[in-house]
């Protein structure tokens, strides 16, 4: 049988273990812990282009334009051992969607070293059982391996600090957990034999730290991946453009991810440097490039230190609003006349005023200035860069900033 004889045999049919509907994309992150899920229980298919709502099943297609194939292609690397499934597109009541069929393997399977089953209609976590040795780990544990790991890092990191405490913690996870969450992390440490106890108030390494993080720690993962194992990313965007970048930060912390926000409240001089730290210190940085972007005089002076920062630069992922457009020359010479304009007005304004007053002033001046000259270039190297919208983004559960950052 084909797969297109076998997907028109279940399309239709109602959502279980072993069928599930998206009407778009999903991430590489959600393909894989499924077809990892799938795998360890009784196989299973999933079809993209069907919408299932209200019990209602309806065939809407999907594009050649979502690039699948390389998606499921960097599902299947963190896939361990392989399996065996089938894929592509087929045609359906006159659209296209694509199927993915997965087998039930004879072995537990693992996705990124974690194995995943499916239980009515819901992917879980399993306990570790092949994936890690290391049998006192418990459920109540699991949820918290990859911080626990972290905070052990840290730990082997400054063997000579035995004064950790919740705060401490906090700034292991770059103030991002609550303090009851720090002390909640404590504890769960405090019941292991992996660090030592000081007053019942501190902890620190114990003789065993190393050897367990050595053998894969709570999470199963090698030392040296525990540093990368939470990647952070800050977001640049215009005040107006807050809900689109909410949306992406709410997103990007339920996926896993460290995200922070610029908030772009701060004054210009206290703000830059915040800026340009939080380039330094993430992992990658999210620019949202909007027409209230490009006009701003402080997205812009952050954002053209970037091209001064040479690491810094090679992290940034540019995104742009559907209202701008960056892509031809006549669109790039609207934004260089703008900057023109307001170097010009704050020129005639200084003109105008008394020494005392210019000081401010000719701060902004230099400020208008570089961005009115560098503006040209920025936007060429970004018009590069850029591929989908954030609107189209939001629409694919932002699969194709996930997919850069999974292959990195």
């Amino acid at each position: 049988m084909t797969l297109q004889e076998y997907a028109v045999k279940q399309i239709g049919l109602p959502e279980s273990n072993r069928l599930k509907y998206e009407v778009l994309l999903p991430s590489n992150i959600e393909i894989g812990k499924l077809i990892c899920a799938y795998a360890n229980t009784a196989g299973g298919l999933l079809v993209l282009g069907v919408l299932n709502k209200n019990k209602t099943i309806s065939i809407k297609g999907l594009s050649d334009d979502f690039r699948v194939d390389m998606v499921v292609n960097n599902s299947l690397m963190k896939i361990s051992p392989p399996v065996k499934i089938e894929r592509g597109f087929i045609n359906y009541e006159g659209k296209k969607l694509y199927i993915i069929k997965v087998e039930k393997a004879n072995e537990i399977v693992t996705y990124n070293e974690v194995q995943y089953e499916i239980t009515y209609k819901t992917i879980k976590k399993v306990t570790f059982q092949k994936v890690n040795n290391n049998t006192n780990i418990t459920e109540k544990i699991m949820p918290y391996a990859d911080k626990l790991d972290a905070i052990l890092k840290f730990l082997l990191d400054n063997p000579k600090r035995i004064n950790v405490n919740k705060y401490t913690i906090r700034e292991v996870f770059a103030n991002e957990i609550s303090l009851s969450e720090a002390e909640q992390l404590i504890e769960k440490l405090k019941e292991t034999k992996y660090v030592k106890s000081y007053n019942d108030r501190y902890i620190g390494m114990s003789i065993d730290t190393a050897v367990f993080l050595e053998d894969g720690g709570f999470s199963g993962k090698s030392p040296n991946s525990l540093q990368s194992s939470i990647k952070s990313i800050f977001l640049s965007y215009s005040w107006k453009q807050k809900e689109a970048a909410s949306k992406l930060y709410n997103f990007l912390k339920a996926n896993g991810y460290n995200p922070s926000m610029d908030d772009h409240n701060l004054a210009y001089k206290d703000k830059l440097s915040t800026f340009m730290e939080s380039i330094r210190t993430s992992d990658y940085a999210i620019l949202i490039i909007s027409d209230d972007y490009l006009k701003s005089a402080n997205c812009m002076t952050e954002v053209l230190h970037i091209l001064n920062e040479r690491e810094s630069y090679s992290r940034i992922l540019p995104i742009r609003h559907e209202n701008v457009k960056i892509f031809s020359s006549s669109d790039r010479m609207k934004y260089i006349h703008f900057w023109k304009t307001q170097f010009e007005e704050s020129t005639a304004v200084i003109e105008n005023l008394d020494r005392i007053s210019t000081i401010e002033e000719s701060k902004k001046l230099k400020i208008t200035s570089r961005i009115y000259h560098d503006i040209g270039d920025f936007l060429i190297t970004i018009a590069d860069m850029i591929t989908f919208t954030i609107e189209k983004e939001e629409e694919v559960l932002f699969s194709n900033l996930l997919d850069y950052m999974e292959r990195e």
